[in-house]
C-alpha cells in the first residue's frame, strides 16, 4: 500500500508491505532530518527492515542514523543515481548465511565475457487483459511464495490498468513463460520483473527473449533507466541480465519472501537511449 505522509516542508512516499515485514520509502522531499522523523513515525511493530531509495546528497545524514548502503541504480531519478539504503529493526534480518556463496556466484558471472546483445523476439507477444487468467495460472504454477499476488488474475488486471506491461511466450496456445515491466513515468525508469518459465519449457532461452522484447516495447516510452531485482540464488536469471548488458548494482539482504522463503535479491541496471514517440 502506497501513501504520502507530510509534516511541514517534508514528505515521504511510503510503501507499507506487511507480507514482507518491511516498509520502503520510494521518494521523499524536504530536510533530511525531517524525513528521518517521518520515517520513524511510520514504523509498525511488525517492521523488520526499512528501505530508502536515497539520493547522493542525503547519504551522510542517513548513514549517520543507522542506515547502510546495499545497492545502486545509476540514472534512476531521471538520470540521477539512486542508492538503496537499509536499516534493520530486527538484527537477524540483516544477515544471510548463504550470502557468501551468492557473492561467489556473482563473481563467477562477472568474470565471463559480456555479450550484451539482444535475442530474437519473434515468438514473444505483448499480453492483453484477456491473458490475465493465463498469467495468474502460470505464476501460481511456478511460485509457491511471491512478494506480490501475481497468482490472482484480479491483481494482474489492476497492474495492467496501472501501466504495467506484460510479455509472454506461448506453446500450444498456453502461456509457458512471462515477464513484466513496471514503469515509473515520473523518473523515466522501469523495473523488469515477474520473470518465470514453466519447468517443462526451461532451457530454451525464453527469459532473454522476453527481456529483449520488453526493451523494444519500452523504447518509445521515454525510459532511460532499466533495472531488475533478481533472486540472488538464481544463476540463470542473474546471468541472463549480465548477458543483456546490465550492470550489477549490489545485493539487498533478506529483501523479500519469494519462491520458498526469505531471500537476498541482486540489483542489475542498464542505461538506455529513449525513443520519443510521435
Amino acid at each position: 500500500m502506497n501513501s504520502i505522509i507530510k509534516n511541514g516542508s517534508a514528505s515521504i512516499t511510503l510503501y507499507s508491505d506487511s507480507f514482507n515485514k518491511r516498509i520502503r520509502i520510494d521518494d521523499y522531499s524536504g530536510d533530511a532530518q525531517e524525513v528521518l522523523a517521518l520515517i520513524a513515525q511510520s514504523e509498525y511493530s511488525w517492521v523488520e527492515k526499512i528501505i530508502v531509495k536515497a539520493r547522493e546528497e542525503e547519504l551522510p545524514v542517513f548513514l549517520s542514523n543507522g542506515y547502510s548502503k546495499e545497492a545502486l541504480i545509476k540514472g534512476y531519478f531521471q538520470g540521477v543515481d539512486m542508492h538503496f539504503l537499509a536499516k534493520y529493526q530486527k538484527p537477524t534480518r540483516g544477515s544471510n548465511p548463504g550470502h557468501y556463496q551468492e557473492q561467489q556466484m556473482i563473481e563467477s558471472i562477472l568474470s565471463q565475457p559480456a555479450i550484451a546483445r539482444k535475442t530474437d523476439t519473434q515468438i514473444v507477444s505483448v499480453a492483453t487483459v484477456e491473458d490475465a487468467d493465463g498469467l495468474a495460472q502460470l505464476y501460481a504454477a511456478i511460485f509457491n511464495v511471491y512478494p506480490t499476488p501475481v497468482n490472482e488474475s484480479a491483481y494482474i488486471l489492476k497492474t495492467m490498468q496501472d501501466g504495467t506491461k506484460y510479455v509472454v511466450i506461448r506453446e500450444q496456445n498456453k502461456i509457458v513463460s512471462a515477464a513484466s515491466a513496471e514503469i515509473n513515468a515520473q523518473y523515466g525508469n522501469a523495473e523488469l520483473t515477474d520473470c518465470g518459465t514453466l519447468p517443462e519449457a526451461q532451457g530454451k532461452g525464453h527469459i532473454k527473449k522476453l527481456l529483449s522484447k520488453l526493451e523494444e516495447v519500452l523504447a518509445v516510452d521515454n525510459i532511460q533507466c532499466l533495472y531488475t531485482i533478481a533472486r540472488a540464488e538464481s544463476y540463470a536469471m542473474n546471468k541472463a541480465f549480465y548477458q543483456l548488458g546490465y550492470c550489477y548494482g549490489g545485493t539487498l539482504i533478506n529483501n523479500c519472501y519469494i519462491f520458498s522463503g526469505l531471500e537476498d535479491m541482486n540489483v542489475w541496471h542498464k542505461a538506455v537511449q529513449p525513443k520519443f514517440s510521435t
